[in-house]
């Protein structure tokens, strides 16, 4: 560790060499010498970024498709959820659409849409291919390689055509040092301001300007009984003269009510309990206006933690971390939390046999998303977020006696009361525990030879429930409680062997790699359930069993299997010019037996002008390189493994 060193030669001619990776290498002739003490200096060259590629890493001058990076400070300086998000304009070509829930899945892009059906690409971490980076801690993160093109991808033949995106996590070094490192974040998400909404004023009079604007469309004169008709209304009264504010919009049975009313005897017959008998409600109507937007939202907390352990002995190396991150959003009652264990390490069984492992479990919960997919579905549904912008502002919140208000009181359409709609959901929620990793060993058979196989997966569990209350206050309500829930388990496994080759002769560097690899992308069971009425509301009574009108699904699904077969092979003479082929082989249980195997293929080739000796001069530029290549990608995921269960049909619809 402190550099002292002890040797035979066999003569005073002898040489010493002297070589460290990352710095240059010095020949001393030893001569008379008993003593030789020398320090080496960086090699600017020799320090160019080694990225994580498929099944190997390569340096990045050698790469010859397009391949971007993302350093893990880059991640970590955005506070969100998922590390999806955290990719969002830090890689040209790379496009991520999010909508700021705290732990919602993203819609990521890679060099646009590639076809009509799935167009998620693949993720890649520590080796392993997983369908969700949700249980990723950021900090954990070494490095992030997206590999855009097919000279690049293709390494990955049929799922690779929405191109890849690799993560590796830290690991230690074998130094016999040790380093404990914090990172933290603490911060608040502010929800701004909406400030073009209007007052229950001008939205009355834009209401009778519309109604103005259609007796002069329709040719109505002023003063006929049809344009008085016209403006007829629930809330505003009747006169064309301009609309006059109510003080109250509903009252019992009574709607738009102008002066005041007994309080008390209207207290008496309040009901806002429909098994108690007939709705009776009263709302006051809020002149100044409501803030729906700022009714719904609040400033969000945001902690993530990480306390990481790296270190080694000289043959022995490991990194351990425990992980939170706890998140709010700034929508009423939603929630993200997650809270990661992970354990890396490596060990030297021999000076040619290494062993180790990458192990995470993972517990994550998610409460209150708005929208189906995760999240993703949030501008296709008619959710709280839409209603606070559907609502009127001469709508308050509550009605004067402590319920909710809404459009129960005609003349306002049929949003829903979205605080209402957020405190009724709650309680909904569910949380999943996941352990995920790999075991792997490496052998170096030969100088310059490596074997490695590695076996791995992930195991999931999921629990979910949801409480969907009656509700009064709306136009449209929901007269039925309403409670279910239901739970699943998934586990997949990939098992990969490797070959590569990597050697150097002169101003030859030559690096092949071969390998197989099986996988399967899913087995799983879920089950769920919902009932209606249980006999309490109280939460610690309600279960299935003493719902009615239970309903109770369940779901068996077996995965996808492949099979692969792969090559790369890769020459570079005097770190010039360079050449690099890959071929692989897929096999996925996908497709029918006749079509079942594909081929995918790539070539591509690159020029590194500032090697060449008329580029010497030229200090302003660290590294010029032309590049091309041509390739084959697949994509299997648009193709639904149990289509051949499903039938044609039709439908007509406007």
């Amino acid at each position: 560790v402190e550099g002292n060193y002890r040797i035979n030669v066999p003569g005073s001619e002898s040489v010493l060499v002297f070589s460290s990776i990352g710095y240059t290498t010095e020949e001393v002739t030893v001569g008379n010498q008993s003593t030789i003490n020398l320090a080496i200096a960086p090699d600017i060259q020799a320090l160019s970024e080694i990225i994580v590629t498929g099944y190997s890493t390569e340096n990045r001058q050698q790469v010859t498709g397009a391949v971007a990076t993302v350093k893990p400070e880059e991640l970590v300086a955005i506070p969100s959820g998922n590390v999806e998000q955290q990719l969002q304009g830090r890689v040209g070509g790379v496009t991520v659409i999010t909508n700021g829930q705290p732990g919602t899945s993203s819609i990521v892009r890679v060099r646009g849409f590639g076809s009509f059906g799935d167009n998620e690409p693949l993720y890649i971490v520590d080796g392993l291919p997983v369908g969700s980076t949700d249980f990723l801690q950021p900090d954990d993160i070494e490095s992030t390689t997206v590999l855009k093109d097919a000279a690049s991808a293709s390494i990955y033949g049929a799922r690779a055509a929405n191109g890849v995106i690799v993560y590796t996590t830290k690991k230690g070094k074998k130094d016999g040092t040790m380093r404990v490192s914090y990172d933290g974040v603490f911060g608040v998400t502010m929800p701004g301001t909406v400030n073009n909404i209007l007052s229950p004023l001008e939205q009355a009079n834009a209401i009778w300007l519309a109604k103005r604007n259609t007796a002069a469309q329709l040719g109505i004169a002023p003063g006929t009984e049809d344009y008085l008709n016209l403006f007829k209304t629930d809330q505003f009264g009747s006169d064309p003269a301009g609309p006059v504010l109510p003080d109250y919009l509903m009252v019992g049975n009574r709607f738009g009510v102008v002066g005041e009313i007994d309080r008390e005897a209207e207290r008496a017959l309040y009901n806002d309990d429909p098994s108690k008998g007939d709705i009776y409600l009263v709302m006051r109507a809020d002149k100044e206006g409501t803030d729906w937007y700022d009714a719904i939202t609040r400033p969000a907390l945001l902690n993530r933690h990480t306390l990481g352990f790296a270190g080694g002995t000289e043959k022995s190396a490991y990194y351990v971390s425990l992980g939170m991150q706890d998140q709010s959003g700034i929508i009423l009652h939603q929630r993200f939390q997650r809270y990661t264990f992970r354990v890396n390490s490596e060990h030297n069984i021999t000076n040619r046999l290494r062993i180790g492992e990458n192990v995470q479990a993972t517990y994550l919960s998610r409460q209150g998303l708005i929208g189906g997919s995760g999240g993703r579905g949030a501008a296709d549904d008619e959710n709280d977020f839409l209603s606070a912008f559907r609502m009127p502002s001469i709508i308050p919140v509550y009605n004067e006696f402590g319920g909710y208000a809404g459009t129960q009181a005609k003349g306002f359409n049929n949003p829903r009361n979205p605080v209402a709609a957020r405190e009724r959901g709650k309680d909904s929620g569910g949380f999943g525990f996941a352990m995920f990793g790999n075991l792997y060993a490496e052998l170096d058979l030969l100088e310059g030879l490596t074997l490695r196989s590695s076996f791995g997966g992930n195991l999931g569990l999921n629990y979910y429930n949801f409480y969907n209350r009656p509700s009064y206050e709306n136009s449209e309500n929901n007269s039925t409680f309403s409670y279910g829930e239901g739970a699943g388990n998934g586990r997949n496994w990939t098992f990969t062997n490797t070959a590569q080759y990597k050697q150097q002769f002169g101003v030859h560097d030559l690096s092949l790699l071969a390998g197989v690899e099986a996988l399967n992308t899913g087995v799983g069971r879920s089950i769920g359930g919902s009932g209606q009425e249980p006999f309490s509301r109280d939460l610690d009574y309600i279960t299935l069993t003493n719902t009615v009108n239970r309903v109770v699904n369940s779901d068996y699904y077996r995965g996808v299997n492949f099979f692969s077969v792969f090559g790369q092979a890769r020459y570079t003479f005097d770190n010039k010019y360079i050449i690099n082929g890959v071929l692989r082989r897929d096999g996925s249980s996908r497709f029918g037996a006749n079509n079942r195997y594909g081929i995918f293929p790539a070539v591509s080739a690159a020029w590194r002008i500032s090697e060449e000796n008329f580029m010497a001069g030229a200090t302003f530029i660290d590294d010029l390189k032309i590049r091309g290549g041509w390739g084959q990608m697949g994509n299997s995921n648009n193709v639904d493994p149990y289509n051949q269960y499903s039938l044609f049909a039709s439908n007509l619809s406007q």
